[in-house]
C-alpha cells in the first residue's frame, strides 16, 4: 500500500465478508453491513488510516462504502450519521475516520443528531462484555432524528456494541429504525 492511497493490487486484495447483511430482530439496532472481513489489506487501510492518519487511504475507502450504499438500499434510509468520537480523541487524532468513510453519502446528520458525550477506553482489547459497559451512556442524540431511518457509518463493525449504544441513543430520540454500514467486519460480530 503506498502513503499517497491505496493501489489497485491491495484493493483487490479486500475480501469481501460472507454474508455481509446481517437482519437482526430484536434491540434497537434492525441490521448490520460489514462490507469486507477485517484482516489482511483491508485491515492494515483501516489502520494506516486511523492510527498512522494516512488520510490519502480516506478517498478510495470513502467509495467503496459509497458503492456498498448503493448495493444495499442506501435510498432506505433519511440520515446517513458517522459514528461520533470524543472531542478529546478527534483533536488527539485530528478527525473522524467514520466522517471521511460517510463524506459521499447523502443527507449527512447535522448538529447534534448523534454526539459522543462521554469518553470511553478504545474498544479494540475489550472483550464483548466490557465493550457493553464501557460505552454505557456514551452518546446522546436529538429530536432531529424523530421519525427517521437513521444509518450509521463506521470503518470496522466487531461485537456491535458501539452500533448497538449508537443505535440507543437514536432510538431514544425517536428514531424509527437504525442500521450500520462499516467497511469491515471481524469475525466476532455478536449484534443479537
Amino acid at each position: 500500500m503506498a502513503s499517497s492511497g491505496l493501489c489497485e493490487e491491495c484493493r483487490e486484495a479486500f475480501e469481501p465478508a460472507q454474508n455481509a447483511v446481517e437482519r437482526l430482530d430484536s434491540g434497537s439496532l434492525s441490521i448490520a453491513i460489514g462490507l469486507y472481513k477485517y484482516e489482511g489489506r483491508v485491515a492494515q487501510a483501516v489502520q494506516r488510516l486511523k492510527y498512522e492518519r494516512v488520510t490519502s487511504l480516506a478517498d478510495p475507502l470513502a467509495n467503496l462504502i459509497e458503492i456498498g450504499f448503493r448495493e444495499y438500499g442506501g435510498d432506505s434510509w433519511d440520515m446517513i450519521a458517522p459514528v461520533p468520537i470524543h472531542w478529546r480523541r478527534l483533536c488527539w487524532r485530528g478527525f473522524n475516520q467514520a466522517e471521511l468513510l460517510a463524506r459521499n453519502l447523502p443527507h449527512m446528520i447535522q448538529g447534534k443528531g448523534l454526539l459522543r458525550i462521554r469518553a470511553t477506553r478504545p474498544q479494540v482489547r475489550l472483550s464483548p462484555e466490557e465493550r457493553r459497559t464501557n460505552l454505557l451512556g456514551a452518546f446522546r442524540s436529538d429530536a432531529s432524528v424523530r421519525g427517521k431511518a437513521v444509518l450509521l457509518v463506521d470503518d470496522v463493525l466487531t461485537s456491535g456494541s458501539t452500533a448497538r449504544a449508537c443505535a440507543d441513543a437514536l432510538v431514544a430520540a425517536g428514531a424509527s429504525r437504525v442500521g450500520i454500514l462499516a467497511l469491515a467486519r471481524g469475525f466476532d460480530l455478536n449484534v443479537d
